[in-house]
């Protein structure tokens, strides 16, 4: 749905890597979405159940313009439960050094540690230098 909102696609099916896809049309091997999880959160019994009340949610959201963010879908690299991502944490290897793992009881998040560049009371005009040619 961030590509739509940037209005990059019409629709998310437009954007090759995206979680309605991946949802939609599941990768045979090494899928990134724990299905099982997945389906047991939302209270599915089967995959087809989840992938047509997906596609009416996506729909229904492009329909009515929901802008809004939970950063937890849009500021992670992974989502889902603690076993889930210690393994997607363990597929990106060397990669995954200085990303961080939060959680609650059940929803863990795979996340970039975000630091701040400097001291921020620094930053103001009295500290500016400008440069005249």
């Amino acid at each position: 749905m961030n590509m739509v909102r940037a209005g990059v696609v019409e629709h998310p099916s437009q954007w090759e890597y995206c979680g309605f896809n991946e949802i939609q049309n599941p990768r045979k091997r090494k899928g990134i979405i724990d299905f099982d999880r997945l389906m047991g959160l939302l209270g599915f019994e089967n995959y087809d159940d989840l992938k047509y009340a997906h596609y009416k949610w996506v729909e229904s959201a492009i329909q009515t313009d929901n802008s809004g963010k939970e950063d937890k879908w849009t500021q992670s690299i992974a989502v889902g439960s603690k076993k889930f991502i210690e393994k997607m944490k363990g597929a990106l290897g060397y990669r995954a050094r200085g990303r961080k793992v939060n959680g609650t009881d059940d929803t863990f998040e795979l996340r970039e540690m975000i630091k701040r560049y400097g001291k921020t009371n620094n930053l103001d005009s009295r500290n500016t230098f400008l440069w005249y040619q």
